[in-house]
């Protein structure tokens, strides 16, 4: 699977490294870095985000995660940027059959802002 969204283990295990184009259900947003690690990364956040039905991240979906994961975590949480974003939302959004609302583009829109901040 390219991007699995039943799980933070089984979205870990997907493939990072292909690219599919040209599908009917729009996926190119998907593995378009070079380096896999940061496919991963950027599914991963975007489960982590998505998927929270109040709150500004699901972190129940971090259950049975080590304590020493929590420093990576945050080091990629603070390097993730808003460059394609938002087909992967798209994407995961789709894939488990939610709507697109206000919570969804407030995380998008997270991403611009800090970047504004630091050009200030």
């Amino acid at each position: 699977a390219v991007f699995d969204v039943s799980s933070l283990a089984a979205c870990s295990a997907s493939n990072h490294t292909c690219q599919v184009l040209g599908l009917q259900r729009d996926i190119s947003a998907l593995n378009r870095d070079y380096e896999a690690s940061s496919n991963k990364w950027n599914k991963i956040f975007a489960m982590l985000a998505l998927s929270s039905a109040d709150l500004f991240m699901n972190a129940s979906l971090l259950i049975g995660t080590p304590a020493s994961m929590a420093p990576i975590l945050l080091e990629m949480a603070h390097c993730q940027n808003e460059e394609d974003k938002a087909g992967i939302s798209d994407v995961y959004l789709e894939l488990t059959d939610t709507k697109r609302c206000q919570k969804h583009d407030v995380w998008k829109q997270l991403g611009k802002k800090t970047k504004q901040e630091f050009q200030m």
